[in-house]
């Protein structure tokens, strides 16, 4: 009860004053932050990788996290976009060299992933893919028949479009020149 009523009497009742942020004070407050840092990185390396734990680039929970953390930085850069620059009238549009150029690589990434894909999963494992299988070959002797189809149809339609010469004075006497020679 004593110290009780010293302290409401001495200490609370003569204006006791909280300190202010001082610079001191907060190089104090930074210096004990760092330290604990410190600590903390000591203790991780101390009592966790000393016991056993796995930490490091390449564990599953790692990569998943990072993988995560991707998709979260490409979905604020989307937004940032809509807001930032479509919200403010600058057209993007999706004809400009450079997004042309970035789809012309994609597609060719693609192309290169799935042709690795095909010689690893499928040639590899022993299935025949090539020119010499029989649909592959059945299919380019369709295509081979139905290019020469064309192109008799179009030679016909030439064919009634053009009219024949008529005959010059030269073209008669070159042929009775012909039936001449040949009489003989």
């Amino acid at each position: 009860k004593e110290y009780r009523k010293d302290l409401e009497e001495g200490i609370k009742g003569k204006g006791m004053t909280v300190f202010e942020d001082t610079p001191d004070l907060i190089r104090v407050k930074n210096a004990a932050q760092i330290l604990n840092e410190k600590q903390y990185k000591k203790d991780l390396e101390t009592e966790i990788k000393g016991k056993g734990m796995q930490v490091g680039p390449d564990t599953p929970e790692i990569k998943r996290v990072k993988k995560a953390s991707e998709i979260a930085s490409i979905k604020e850069y989307k937004k940032d976009l809509e807001n930032e620059i479509k919200g403010k009238g600058m057209e993007v549009g999706m004809d400009t060299p450079d997004i042309q150029r970035a789809k012309k690589a994609s597609e060719i990434v693609s192309q290169k992933e799935y042709k690795k894909d095909l010689e690893s999963e499928i040639i590899g494992k022993g299935m025949q893919v090539g020119p010499y299988t029989p649909e592959i070959q059945r299919v380019k002797r369709a295509s081979e028949i139905a290019s020469q189809k064309m192109y008799k149809d179009e030679a016909e339609k030439m064919l009634c479009s053009y009219s024949a010469v008529p005959d010059t004075p030269e073209m008669e006497r070159i042929k009775s020149t012909q039936k001449n020679i040949s009489s003989v």
